[in-house]
């Protein structure tokens, strides 16, 4: 079965999901037969990082171009519903799904989609040979001279290397996307909650004694904790889990299994107020 993808791409001040932000959105959403039929590109205002120099230099945007831009919760609302219904297509997208999927948690957004989710770089290894898998350094290959490190631009390059992948994948036809959820990346697909078991913290590399916490910011942007009393692991993927958690209040919220991770360390309100 065919669908709309959007290929999408983030310029973000860091790496970390948790303490660095997203500061350009860039996505372009095609119709089953790969004919463009949007696009979407934002400049956003970070309110919890800095635009560093390194990044400038990478990215050619710089903290002046953001001062008068919208924040993160006016712009993601209208970007979840540009990729609404459609296959998510990233290159290295556990990094940008796992920005996405903080951006959701920090607006505390809570009814959101399942997403599907297509993995370029993942499969450019497997079906391509090449000496570097980067995205700068596919685009001689595809032929397309765009500069790398701007959102829309990379996404451009996404969508051929996209396609070809597909064409690769599926010679006789125009697209047939792959129906195996294990082939996809699935974070809101909610399991059984399986509890805290010694089991369940050692795969998850969770302490094994302590009490698990979870912190999250409240409206007045101060960090406020809370108990975790149970766990479901939504997909499982290269770079770690999807995981539901249940708080002592019975909330529940999605994070990745990194990001819980870090949150058990003694230093983690220190590290995310530096």
């Amino acid at each position: 079965m065919t669908k709309e993808y959007v290929v999408f791409d983030f310029e973000t001040t860091g790496f970390s999901a948790q303490k660095n932000e997203i500061i350009q959105i860039g996505a372009i959403r095609c119709d089953e037969s790969h004919q463009e039929i949007g696009r979407f590109n934002q400049l956003i205002k970070p309110q919890r990082s800095y635009v560093s120099s390194e990044i400038s230099a990478l990215t050619g945007i710089y903290a002046r171009d953001l001062l008068n831009k919208p924040v993160i919760e006016d712009v993601l609302p209208d970007f979840l519903a540009f990729i609404k219904g459609a296959l998510l297509v990233a290159h290295n997208a556990p990094f940008d799904v796992g920005f996405l999927y903080q951006a959701i948690i920090d607006c505390g957004i809570r009814e959101v989609e399942r997403f599907e989710v297509y993995d370029t770089l993942t499969e450019a290894r497997r079906l391509l040979k090449a000496k570097s898998y980067k995205l700068e350094n596919l685009k001689d290959f595809l032929g397309i001279s765009v500069r790398s490190h701007d959102a829309l631009n990379d996404c451009l390059v996404t969508v051929l290397l996209y396609q070809h992948l597909q064409e690769i994948e599926h010679p006789k036809t125009t697209l047939s996307l792959s129906e195996n959820s294990d082939e996809q990346l699935s974070l809101f697909t909610r399991l059984e909650d399986e509890g805290i078991t010694e089991e369940v913290r050692r795969k998850l590399g969770l302490p094994v004694t302590k009490a698990l916490v979870y912190y999250k910011l409240d409206q007045d942007k101060k960090w406020q904790v809370y108990d975790v009393i149970g766990i479901a692991i939504n997909q499982e993927y290269s770079t770690g889990f999807s995981l539901c958690l249940t708080l002592f209040n019975e909330d529940k919220v999605n994070i990745h299994s990194d990001f819980l991770v870090q949150m058990q360390k003694k230093n983690f309100m220190s590290e995310m107020t530096e």
